[in-house]
């Protein structure tokens, strides 16, 4: 099977990482066909901001300009890994009628970003698409956006275990908190527990791996705010940030380390990688009741949770808890072994052998559906008409909070967003409140 893909690489190392690794595994089950981007960004006339500003007349010309190129690559499913442009090509490949079916991965759901795409695509979504959502609470979430995506399949992120090495013990006590540094990743709280950690575990350790993320305003404050809990507590004897990590350098501090903790409560996340990644190494993990994270880790078993409730606009972690649940796999030796233990035994689920194969069989079976999108003719109308008219596609009970509902599929991917984050909470609650949880959620394997 042939699929499209559009080369080069994201510019964030989170998503760099998984996009990479994701691309190379598809590879070995089908014919990847690579699309330079510049090939690709010359339907848009090189600029989409240009090619946004000539709506709706030029949606035909990005029709026809699709199918050329789909034509010159031989392909008929394109994996869309620049997640920005998909609600743009959907509608152009419905309204030239493309016998084209499109690949994707809901990275995430609820930050304003993905949030908008989602509304953006959700009529222009046909059986021939194939919509892959890493677990049952991200999926949950997009059926509380549209009915529409009933149609997304469930295939969770997977991992090449070679590359992984095993985990030593971490006899240096310490604890690694790895991914993006900003207040949704609550690391500022991490560091609070983490001063009252050293209080019972005076030789603890943390080592903080990830760059700062957002504008440059958000970094310079959060940054800002980081240092300030750094010297309030004197932690830079015992905390190390080494920025960003990759490859050999990453699964070292894996294989290093004594227990990974994740205390992120942040609205984009839907299952957290760096969890799979330890999992491979053996290394045992303390992380919030959020999203996936629940269906991932089995209790017990390969790691611990956390307790955090959202009773009121923002999620709440407890604390005792969070400290209660480190100590107790950074002291006992014999709680380390088992979670260990069990976190190789589980992490085979999610082997990408295993993994991939499903996903290339969606994909089959997806291009063998008849197109039956809108008709030609309806595209532009509908992505001309206000969200709030189309009850049949949206549920709109659950998006008032956003003043979004006389927005269309097409003007709400420019809304601007850059509201602070308890005001973002509080408006997604309705589509993402089942993250938090206090009771436990059987993993999926």
């Amino acid at each position: 099977m042939r699929i499209g893909y559009i080369g080069g690489h994201s510019p964030k190392v989170n998503e760099r990482a998984i996009d990479d690794q994701w691309t190379r595994y598809l590879g070995e089950y089908a014919e990847l066909v690579k699309i330079p981007p510049l090939s690709f960004m010359k339907l848009f006339g090189g600029s989409i901001d240009g090619w946004k500003r000539r709506f709706p007349d030029n949606v035909m010309e990005l029709g026809e300009g699709l199918q050329s190129l789909c034509f010159k690559y031989e392909i008929q499913t394109f994996y869309l890994n620049l997640p920005f442009v998909i609600p743009y090509v959907m509608m152009a490949r419905n309204a030239k009628g493309i016998d084209l079916s499109m690949l994707f991965i809901a990275h995430s759901v609820a930050t304003p970003f993905w949030l908008k795409q989602w509304l953006a695509l959700a009529p222009f979504i046909t059986e021939k698409d194939v919509v892959l959502h890493s677990t049952a609470s991200c999926k949950e979430a997009l059926m509380r956006i549209s009915p529409r995506f009933e149609l997304s399949v469930h295939a969770p992120l997977c991992i090449d275990l070679r590359d992984a090495i095993p985990n030593t013990g971490g006899k240096d006590r310490i604890m690694l908190a790895i991914g993006r540094i900003e207040d949704v990743k609550n690391v500022d709280f991490l560091l609070n527990c983490f001063s009252r950690i050293r209080g019972q575990v005076p030789d603890a350790r943390l080592v903080i791996a990830g760059e700062y993320t957002g504008t440059k305003q958000q970094i310079e404050k959060y940054r800002g705010c980081i240092e300030e809990y750094m010297n309030r507590y004197g932690l830079h004897d015992a905390v190390e940030f080494t920025g960003a990590v990759l490859g050999e350098e990453k699964q070292k501090l894996f294989a290093e380390s004594r227990l990974l903790v994740n205390l992120s409560t942040d609205p984009g996340e839907t299952f957290g990688f760096n969890l799979l990644e330890a999992k491979a190494s053996g290394l045992p993990v303390v992380c919030t009741r959020w999203n996936g994270f629940q269906e991932l880790v089995a209790e017990g078993e390969d790691g611990l949770f956390v307790d955090c409730s959202w009773t009121s606009h923002m999620p709440v972690i407890d604390e005792e808890h969070a400290i209660e649940q480190c100590v107790g796999v950074l002291t006992d030796n014999d709680l380390h072994r088992r979670l260990s233990q069990g976190a190789l035994s589980r992490v085979k689920a999610y082997d990408y052998q295993l993994i991939m194969p499903r996903i290339v069989d969606f994909a089959i079976q997806a291009k063998g559906h008849s197109f039956s999108g809108i008709e030609q003719k309806h595209v532009v109308r509908i992505a001309n008409t206000a969200i709030e008219e189309m009850q049949d596609i949206y549920l709109l009970e659950h998006l008032q909070r956003f003043g979004w509902l006389n927005e269309t599929p097409y003007t709400v991917l420019s809304v601007p967003q850059d509201e602070p984050l308890s005001g973002w909470m509080n408006k997604v609650k309705p589509i993402i409140g089942h993250f938090a949880g206090e009771a436990p959620i059987y993993a999926q394997y």
